[in-house]
């Protein structure tokens, strides 16, 4: 029997055992493989070629993805390689050597990755076509991908995981030369020392997580310890304070509460406390880093997904408060004018509800205190009359502005409200202006930082009637708003009329601004959540294969317990306990993480996050959920045998 022959029949009849790390090779092909194909699809390809910096976005995510997944299944053929030293031992004691066990090993390795590229090629095949339509759906694009096969996407998965198989492969026969025979027979015996706990270092890492929370969660304002030491320090200084403190929290707060339980007998010897608490502790010093790396890198994808779930659900507000007109343009001429507004009128898909001229005035001001740095008297400001300006808030149906009604001494100051704080307001309220115009008008800003009618004015100050008339005309310029039913769909029209309109004509459009922004979010958010849900479910499986890896390790320890009278029930409450804190801990640290975090970003960003933050949060933890289950199953099924039915 050749060693070839020999590699087949350990797969055949030993599959159980592989099966583990052929899933997790299946798992990461079908991932990349679904991923590259997505770039090429027809339907894809014909939305973000529109913008360079989608397909830039794509290529650099697929090679994070790369990265991600050489890194997964290295960790899964270890875990594999090492649950398998004591039958290398056995090959060596009956006459193999290192190089014929390695040249098996790699035959084994070789023919799982054929396999594992098919199937996973076969089922990202058949998903390549639902997440196409997902991507497009989250695009807010309409229209159904036709199925497609891309002969690229499989040859770039096979020549990217042969690389990595044959990495894996050298990494196998490395471990085969740098093991003596004995340690691959004592292997499993090996135990972790109990950790020392330092109450000084314990009591350290709240200090310094709480300390990064503090500043996260300061306001972003001159007088605060963001304007104080400026945004780059302040997000170094938190992630220096929030890591440090979460490496010091895992690997010696976690003892420290484990050695305080211990001392309370009233806790330690209930039940099977004493067995879930004494593992733990002999655990900890081996799982103290995975658990910080995984924590700390959950908290990183929580947030990168939340803060882009959060733009995407604000898109649609943004794009109302940045374009209040389905069209607007400055009216050069009355011929392209006219063009312009007889193929809005024509059109039936989207047809025009209305149009409004506004003539805007623009003036020079000057303040009786300082400005904020948003705005610039000496550039001066445009002005309209408040019947103008309330005109167009029922062309655009604009219920949320007040109609002005303004004395001569009064007036609005306003612009995108998106670029302000609620403290800019408060101080533009009440503040003295006086127009450079032919009377020199003296006006008080009543209320400031109002929805503006227009996309293309940036500051604007509407005043009563008849001081409106009085501004001289001499730079005065009209603006042509348009508005039509259902503008997401007028990006047809939109196109139109921008070729009949000339150049310093200043066309914005509603409908291709949406479409931009829902394409940019929506390719970034569709990135993020695939490669972050791929993420959550490998560190989930990380977590899950070391648990197995100690499973098999206390399978004697837990023949003594069953000898000394617990039973099945009893013995997996007690693995259960012990796998929670294991789940629990990162879980717990990454949502809290990444809940401040995105606090922290709402309140620079003036959005509501709860939404994005609620469904991230909830996803993260019914992974974790579906993983824990999965592992107290399969940790008592190893130690006990499966339960016969």
């Amino acid at each position: 029997m050749t060693l070839f022959d020999l590699a087949k029949k350990n797969i055949k009849h030993n599959f159980i055992h592989y099966f583990l790390y052929f899933a997790s090779m299946i798992f990461s092909i079908m991932i990349y493989y679904t991923f590259v194909s997505l770039a090429q699809d027809p339907a894809v390809v014909a939305r973000i070629d529109k913008s360079a910096k989608l397909s830039t976005v794509f290529d650099a995510s697929s090679i994070v993805l790369i990265i991600f997944v050489a890194i997964f299944i290295l960790y899964s053929n270890h875990f594999f390689t090492r649950k398998r030293k004591k039958e290398i031992g056995i090959y060596s004691l009956l006459g193999l050597r290192k190089k014929e066990i390695g040249k098996m090993l790699f035959y084994e390795n070789f023919l799982m990755g054929i396999g594992a590229l098919v199937i996973g090629i076969g089922l990202g095949t058949l998903l390549s076509k639902f997440f196409v339509m997902v991507l497009l759906r989250v695009m807010d694009f309409g229209g159904v991908s036709n199925f497609v096969f891309s002969l690229d996407a499989v040859i770039n998965t096979v020549i990217i995981f042969v690389i990595i198989t044959l990495i894996t492969s050298f990494t196998g026969y490395r471990i085969i030369y740098r093991t003596t025979l004995l340690d691959l027979f004592h292997s499993e015996s090996k135990r972790e020392k109990t950790p020392k706990s330092n109450p000084v270092l314990a009591i350290l890492s709240i200090v310094l997580i709480a300390f990064g929370y503090f500043i996260a969660l300061q306001p972003v304002n001159a007088i605060s310890i963001w304007g104080r030491i400026g945004f780059g320090p302040g997000a170094l200084v938190i992630l220096v304070s929030v890591i440090l403190g979460t490496v010091l929290l895992l690997s010696n707060f976690l003892p420290f509460l484990l050695n305080q339980i211990r001392k309370n007998k009233r806790i330690f010897y209930n039940g099977t406390n004493i067995i879930s608490n004494s593992q733990l502790a002999f655990r900890i010093a081996s799982n103290a880093r995975t658990l910080a790396v995984i924590a700390i890198l959950s908290a990183t994808t929580l947030t990168a997904i939340g803060a882009i779930g959060s733009l995407y659900y604000n898109v649609n507000k943004d794009a109302n408060a940045s374009y209040p007109a389905t069209f607007e343009y400055t009216v050069v001429d009355n011929a392209s004018n006219q063009k312009a507004l007889g193929l809005a009128e024509k059109n039936t898909k989207t047809p025009m509800t209305g149009h409004l001229e506004t003539t805007v005035n623009h003036v020079k001001a000057t303040s009786d205190r300082e400005m904020p740095v948003e705005y610039s008297p000496e550039e001066g400001f445009s002005v309209i009359g408040q019947t103008a300006y309330n005109k167009l808030l029922k062309l655009e149906d604009n219920t949320d502005s007040e109609k002005a009604d303004l004395n001569d001494d009064e007036a609005i100051l306003i612009a995108p409200a998106s670029l302000y704080s609620e403290e800019t307001a408060k101080t533009l309220k009440n503040q003295n202006f006086t127009l450079q115009n032919s009377t020199k008008q003296k006006v008080t800003v009543k209320d400031a930082l109002k929805q503006s009618p227009f996309s293309s004015i940036f500051g604007l100050i509407i005043v009563s009637d008849d001081v409106a008339n009085t501004i001289s005309s001499q730079k005065a310029r009209t603006i042509q708003s348009i508005m039509v039913d259902n503008p997401k769909d007028a990006v047809a029209l939109g196109e139109q009329m921008a070729k009949v309109l000339p150049e310093d004509a200043g066309f914005v459009s509603f409908p291709q601004g949406y479409e931009a922004g829902m394409s940019t979010i929506g390719v970034l958010l569709f990135i993020g959540m695939f490669i972050g849900l791929v993420f959550l479910a490998a560190t989930g499986s990380i977590i899950y294969f070391k648990q197995l890896t100690e499973a098999y390790n206390d399978v004697a320890t837990y023949d003594i317990l069953k000898k000394i009278g617990l039973d099945r029930k009893e013995i997996r409450k007690t693995i259960a306990k012990q796998v929670l804190v294991i789940f629990l801990v990162p879980l717990v640290l990454g949502i809290a993480h990444s809940s401040v975090a995105l606090i922290a970003l709402s309140g620079m960003l003036q959005m509501d996050l709860t939404l994005p933050v609620l469904l991230s949060t909830g996803l993260y933890t019914l992974m974790f959920a579906i993983y824990y289950i999965l592992t107290v199953n399969t940790y008592t099924n190893i130690v006990m045998g499966k339960e016969k039915q």
